[in-house]
């Protein structure tokens, strides 16, 4: 996961998954897991009846439900900080 913060007259922020960070057989795992009929095909280890790999099913929409989900709590931490920032520098 990255954040990214911007000021200035085009203030805002991101966050998102940066795919450099993740092993080259897992680059496209995040696509994955946000797909309607998502999957993840990852190994297993330990099992060698089943060729060392697996296809993992996703809830649909997953990494979208989730951000909506927690809105709220991230906007009040938003307007925490720009309090913060606002009082340091008035």
């Amino acid at each position: 996961m990255r954040l990214s913060v911007r000021t200035g007259a085009n203030p805002g922020a991101r966050v998102w998954v940066d795919r450099s960070a993740l092993p080259s057989d897992l680059k496209f795992m995040p696509e994955g897991m946000n797909k309607p009929n998502g999957r993840i095909r990852h190994p297993t280890f330990g099992n060698k009846g089943r060729g060392g790999w697996v296809n993992q099913w996703t809830t649909p929409m997953w990494w979208d439900k989730t951000v909506q989900r927690h809105q709220p709590r991230m906007r009040a931490e938003v307007e925490r900080v720009l309090g913060d920032v606002r009082r340091t520098i008035t």
